[in-house]
């Protein structure tokens, strides 16, 4: 168990050397991450370690505090801030510095570095209107281990199942042993450089975007006003800073403002800060131009799920069971065919000709939905011998949004010339035979309940 005296010295110290702010109740993390390095070191226990803390040892520092470092990424993270890029600033920097043709992008605690190469694979898409550009991304973290990772672009299934499209899988990486590597293409756009957000940032340069995202959260009020500050003095009027969906800059920087409408991406306040045109991000955040998978020019396909995709983009109705023994044919919603009455048969659809044994097979039945794609016919088979001389018919049945779900088929039983027990389709009549019992159709609304298989 750990001092409290040692336990106020490594916070000190670790806010010190990172800005990483550790309150008493992290005591139980600080031991948890602190032990194995004590372990590797050959030290007994953690009044040892922090002994040689105490006396100095600069290559246990660097230990300690890259082992507190957070290091929590994943591709894509939390999309808006990739839509946002590639919907606003992006075309906006194409606009704006059509003459200079030069874009400079920082990940300021990149860590593994998948952010950095989302990035690098949004530009690779618009690689066509940024012919002759200069484009430099910089990832820098705290962390020289994490970043030896980033570098190499190694990554596990774990991970690049986690925010990374199977699309962009396919084109970028390549499985190498039980883990996949991001092309060298995409590794050669980015920059990556050790760097501590608590030294001067001068060094670095200007940069017209500037990622910060997830690190802030970490620093009390004062070290993040300096660092939002410094980052502000590093970028032109027109430049862009994204931060973290739990961060913000209100009450604590006046160098940022938000952008209009929009959470996690912020202006320079500054007199020189343009307006940009929001309405292809609103399009996308209101699901209108994604609903389909839809990409603006050059841009990425970030489909949504299939339940979570708007009634517009699925209209196709019930695809009706293929007839035994036979094809069925594609019939129109809500239609039906007409037998004389006492033929035997009843209301139908599309039915196999006349002739074809109805006690050995039923007749196929197509329903389809409003756009009627692909629909075939519904039969059973009917024992032979079963009870009445007309089969027991569906006829189609219309349904705009989701499937149809029916009853057990019964068999007639009337003793009047071709009595059958039957369902009507929507729309259509139902000319039975004398004894015929007639069920309307029940039908299941999908867009309320998802999409369930249909029976069989």
């Amino acid at each position: 168990m750990m001092k409290p005296d040692d336990f106020e010295f490594v916070s000190r110290l670790i806010k010190s050397k990172s800005g990483l702010v550790l309150s008493q109740d992290k005591t139980y993390l600080l031991e948890s991450r602190l032990m194995p390095i004590a372990r590797k070191r050959g030290l007994k226990d953690l009044t040892e370690l922090i002994g040689t803390l105490r006396g100095g040892d600069r290559n246990l520092v660097e230990e300690v505090v890259d082992a507190m470092t957070t290091n929590e990424s994943f591709f894509f993270r939390d999309t808006k801030p990739f839509d946002q890029f590639r919907h606003v600033v992006l075309p906006h920097m194409i606009k704006t510095r059509a003459s200079k043709k030069h874009l400079r992008i920082w990940c300021a605690a990149a860590s593994s570095g998948q952010e950095p190469y989302s990035l690098a694979m949004i530009l690779d898409e618009f690689k066509s209107q940024l012919a002759g550009w200069r484009i430099d991304i910089v990832g820098t973290d705290i962390s020289r281990d994490i970043l030896t990772k980033a570098r190499a672009g190694l990554y596990s299934q774990f991970e690049v199942q986690r925010g990374l499209p199977i699309g962009l899988l396919v084109k970028y990486f390549q499985k190498k042993e039980d883990q996949w590597q991001i092309s060298a293409d995409i590794r050669s756009k980015v920059q990556y450089k050790e760097f501590n957000l608590l030294e001067d940032f001068r060094p670095l340069g200007q940069f017209d975007v500037v990622y910060c995202r997830n690190v802030l959260i970490y620093f009390d009020q004062p070290t993040k006003s300096d660092v939002l500050s410094r980052v502000s003095a590093l970028m032109p009027d027109d430049g862009f800073l994204f931060l973290g969906g739990a961060e913000t800059v209100l009450g604590i920087s006046d160098k940022f403002k938000p952008l209009a409408r929009q959470r996690g991406i912020y202006q320079l306040n500054r007199p020189g800060a343009p307006e940009v045109d929001l309405t292809a991000l609103e399009k996308v955040q209101a699901g209108a131009a994604s609903a389909a998978g839809a990409a603006a020019p050059g841009g990425l396909a970030f489909q949504k799920p299939k339940h979570m995709q708007t009634g517009a983009a699925t209209t196709t109705g019930t695809t009706a069971r293929p007839a035994v023994g036979t094809t069925g044919t594609t019939g129109t919603a809500g239609t039906a065919t007409t037998r004389p009455a006492g033929s035997g048969f009843g209301t139908t659809s599309t039915q196999r000709p006349l002739g074809t044994t109805p006690s050995t097979t039923r007749p196929g039945t197509t329903g389809t939905g409003s756009t009627g794609s692909g629909a075939t016919g519904s039969a059973f088979s009917r024992p032979s011998g079963s009870t009445g001389t007309g089969s027991t018919t569906r006829p189609g049945t219309t349904d705009t949004t989701g499937s149809t779900y029916r009853r057990p088929l019964g068999t007639g039983t009337g003793a009047g010339a071709g009595g059958t027990t039957q369902r009507p389709g929507t729309g259509s009549s139902n000319t039975s035979g004398s004894s015929g019992t007639t069920r309307p159709s029940t039908t299941f609304d999908r867009s309320r309940f998802g999409k369930p298989d249909d029976k069989k």
